[in-house]
């Protein structure tokens, strides 16, 4: 008989197993760094969605996700094409960041204070949390540190224990 995780530290990934990228580098090599974590099977590419952003200090401080790259990217479309965005004090700046490229992942990273949870949480309880702010995934704390990413993909793999 299978054993039931019940835990969020028993489905996460470990802090190890993701690519990690300074707060400091320009979003193009946020690009480059996420891409190396994907690898081709078949017709489907794998890997993480996603980065951990470290500070000066060498610490977690966030988490760059593909969804926050398309998005800044968008922005770039959208700064270009509309007269209302371009009117808004901080649009030009956007504007001028974007072209330059000059955007740092600082700027675009979701901080790890945003939707954490803890180990020992339990995994609808997490649910619940990635779901309230609208994240896809979160860091895994445990006696304060961060020690792993816990992804929407690990709560539904976990999830047929609840309809069977």
């Amino acid at each position: 008989m299978k054993k039931e995780k019940n835990t969020v530290e028993e489905i996460m990934v470990p802090l190890e197993d993701y690519n990690t990228i300074s707060e400091n580098a320009t979003i193009y090599e946020a690009i480059r760094i996420l891409r190396e974590s994907f690898h081709r099977e078949g017709g489907a590419w794998h890997g993480h969605r996603s980065v951990i952003v470290k500070n000066s200090s060498g610490e977690p401080s966030g988490i760059l996700t593909l969804g926050s790259i398309l998005r800044a990217a968008g922005l770039k479309d959208l700064c270009l094409d509309d007269p209302y965005l371009k009117s808004l004090s901080w649009g030009w700046y956007y504007i001028k960041k974007l072209q330059e490229g000059t955007i740092r992942v600082r700027d675009i990273m979701q901080p790890l204070g945003l939707a954490a949870v803890r180990a020992a949480d339990s995994i609808t309880g997490a649910a619940r949390t990635l779901l309230r702010h609208n994240v896809n995934s979160a860091p895994v704390i445990k006696k304060g540190k961060v020690v792993g990413i816990l992804r929407t993909i690990d709560i539904f793999l976990a999830m047929d224990k609840y309809f069977s």
